[in-house]
């Protein structure tokens, strides 16, 4: 199998990381639930976790809380300001948000706990994306909540110098960094009072390994999502007020974070530069492929303003078949709305869909000409 679905999860995982999975499965009990040797092991591999997250992001390990997923962290960021603050919220967000913002803004305009405006991004001029937002911006308005990157055609958006109007303004910034986290330098600080990301994407850690990492100087106690024990403070009936307990009630995965602290140590920026070189050379040769669009790439000598996700569709194939079709040449790809409405919308892509093309480590210029020599060979049948 050649894998294009990098952007859905980072394959293949290390023999290093499968192995740490599979050794805390042996020797780690449950984390905080008791002093033996069992327990303790489980509680190490939270905390030196904990330690990577906030080495590779420029944070400290107690507000590193681990999730499930960037959805989770992203729930729990999103409703857990909106519920902490008295009043309906004016929130502005963009016109590339995944479902996993889209939905939750939704769900809390319709029980009228948020006032939304949605501010339009520019492909190709981060200028008129900054004075989009600035002008969007009231008096009233106390959240916005940024996507880094977009899921579905890559573009990196001007995030940190959006963050640094919205505080300025006195604006509370939540950041999607499902995209970026591993493959960008991001520090935590730089990006958002709260970040959200995954584990199994670009960090290439176990799947249901993800973590919202707060600010330090972010002072506002937060609504938790979940409650439940905490294996602290059993007798108070509240969540616990401290960081990370506060968000993560009941067991943790251990075994899987265990993997992705490994993770987090093996990144290696050789697979990054590979990546940037081979979507560099994808982009060349698909915008000048006969019966092939693309959609929403950059222009000759902005490639850097993208990560390597490239948005394709073949001329007589709806995106879904397109994907069916190079899975039978045993390529992977994805095809479909890419769970981002919003950002098809944008695109104009909402009725076709888009064959996304992701690429990441593991792959190389042999997959690429593969691809390539593939699309040919069907866009001339």
């Amino acid at each position: 199998m050649i894998y294009f679905d990098h952007a859905a999860t980072g394959m293949p995982k290390s023999e290093g990381v499968i192995n740490a999975v599979a050794s805390a499965m042996r020797f780690c009990g449950n984390p905080g639930r008791g002093s033996y040797e069992l327990a303790s092991a489980g509680d190490r591999a939270l905390f030196d976790c904990r330690n990577e997250l906030a080495r590779e992001f420029g944070s400290q390990p107690e507000n590193c809380v681990l999730t499930k997923n960037t959805t989770e962290a992203l729930n729990m960021a999103i409703k857990g300001y909106v519920f902490s603050q008295k009043e309906p919220v004016h929130a502005l967000v963009s016109d590339f948000d995944h479902n996993a913002v889209s939905r939750i803004i939704y769900d809390l305009k319709q029980k009228e706990r948020i006032k939304l405006t949605v501010f339009e991004s520019d492909l190709f001029d981060d200028k008129k994306t900054v004075q989009n937002f600035e002008n969007s911006i009231t008096e009233k308005t106390s959240l916005a909540v940024f996507t880094h990157a977009s899921n579905v055609c890559g573009r990196i958006f001007p995030v940190k110098e959006m963050k640094k109007i919205a505080k300025c303004h006195g604006i509370t910034v939540i950041t999607d960094i499902a995209q970026t986290a591993g493959l960008l330098d991001i520090k935590a600080d730089d990006y958002g009072d709260i970040i959200c990301l995954p584990g199994h994407k670009g960090l290439y850690g176990p799947a249901g390994t993800g973590a919202m990492i707060v600010s330090k100087d972010f002072d506002i106690e937060m609504h938790p999502l979940l409650h439940g024990g905490t294996g602290i403070l059993s007798a108070d009936m509240k969540m616990p007020a401290f960081l990370p307990e506060r968000f993560e009630a009941g067991s943790l995965n251990a075994p899987a974070y265990a993997g992705l602290r490994t993770a987090l140590r093996e990144k290696h920026t050789k697979d990054i530069k590979l990546a940037q070189k081979i979507y560099k050379y994808l982009l060349s040769e698909l915008k000048n492929m006969r019966g092939v669009t693309v959609i929403g790439a950059p222009e000759k000598n902005r490639e850097d303003d993208w990560v390597p996700i490239i948005l394709i569709n073949l001329w007589g194939y709806n995106s879904e078949e397109a994907a069916e079709i190079l899975a039978k040449e045993n390529i992977a790809v994805r095809g479909g709305l890419h769970c981002a409405y919003k950002a098809h919308k944008k695109l104009g892509t909402l009725k076709t869909g888009g064959v996304r093309i992701s690429i990441g480590r593991g792959n190389t210029m042999v997959h690429a000409k593969a691809l390539i020599d593939t699309l040919a060979r069907k866009m001339t049948c």
